[in-house]
């Protein structure tokens, strides 16, 4: 037979009409919808405290190009700085969300249900900035860092031009234990801006839901998993990570060893998420007996992302 649809009209504060099963005395159970928010983001991401509204970042370099030969004492000495950095500005967002309750449903609640909704406005916040997180990736193709070109592309100019560019996007292909490969090694072979090799090893393989029993393959078993041969797999122990968040169901990811702040990955935070409770009643509102409000100002952005690669591929 089929489900009956719910109607859900009440939006607005908690009183009888949108609650009504909270104080029903025929009720023998109430039993409590919530969720589990998987916390997985932020450990990707450099946290920043901010004091203003426009949080510019800039990226500087230590790095020199190799000593000159001398052909004696009297050889004059290269004098040289390193190349400077690109700068971008994240905008720092306000946020907010809240429930209130009647005065006539904080009576009757016979469930105690009331007091306990605020915990899921804690929750929504948790779950929202996981998804602010996650949508810096999820965008990456389509959203500028601080060079100008997409987060993911293969065409970020070095910061010394002469240097030429770099990558951090591979050529469009299914993840396989051989397109690993190839992006361990792509990652490896990696440039500065002076030409020189950074040194860049893949460390960490991240996917979305879709590709989990991929990566367990590659990371777990003792042959290569693609194919009949008898062939040892060189990869299995390799670190990896299924990202709930991801929404592309054919991107993945390789994760090099850098130092975190060439992850170019930032979340700014102005005022942390915070539960405070409304000043009600009101004049306006007089039977409004208490609300609850979640606030925070945030926003999370790129800026160069060296030590992430991207493939995609059905």
């Amino acid at each position: 037979m089929a489900a009956t649809a719910l109607t859900y009209e009440k939006k607005g504060p908690i009183d009888i009409d949108s609650r009504g099963d909270l104080y029903d005395k025929s009720m023998d159970l109430y039993i409590r919808r919530q969720d589990r928010t998987p916390m997985q983001m932020m450990k990707f991401f450099q946290q920043e405290t901010t004091d203003v509204l426009q949080h510019k970042l800039t990226t500087w370099s230590t790095i020199f190009n190799n000593p000159r030969k001398l052909a004696s004492d009297l050889d004059p000495i290269n004098v040289e700085a390193p190349a400077p950095g690109y700068d971008n500005t994240i905008t720092v967002n306000t946020y907010a969300n809240s429930a209130v309750v009647t005065e006539t449903m904080a009576k009757i609640d016979r469930s105690g249900m009331i007091g306990q909704i605020q915990n899921g406005l804690l929750e929504s916040g948790r779950k929202f900035i996981e998804m602010l997180l996650a949508n810096v990736i999820n965008t990456g193709t389509a959203t500028a860092g601080a060079d100008g070109s997409y987060l993911f592309a293969n065409d970020h100019y070095q910061e010394d031009p002469s240097a030429g560019t770099w990558s951090n996007i591979e050529t469009g292909a299914a993840l396989t234990s051989t397109t690993f490969a190839t992006m361990r090694l792509n990652m490896r072979k990696q440039r500065n801006e002076k030409g020189l090799i950074m040194g860049n090893k893949l460390v960490k393989i991240v996917g979305p839901l879709d590709l989990e029993e991929t990566l367990i393959k590659i990371a777990g078993s003792d042959k290569v998993p693609e194919t009949g041969l008898n062939a040892t797999n060189p990869w299995k122990g390799v670190n990896y990570e299924v990202l709930d968040y991801l929404t592309s169901t054919t991107a993945w990811f390789g994760i090099g060893d850098l130092p975190q702040a060439m992850n170019g990955l930032h979340y700014v935070v102005l005022t942390a998420p915070n539960i405070r409770r409304l000043a009600y009643p009101s004049e306006r509102y007089p039977l409004i007996k208490a609300g609850w409000m979640i606030h925070m100002q945030v926003n999370a952005g790129g800026s160069q992302l060296r030590n992430w690669r991207r493939n995609a591929g059905a």
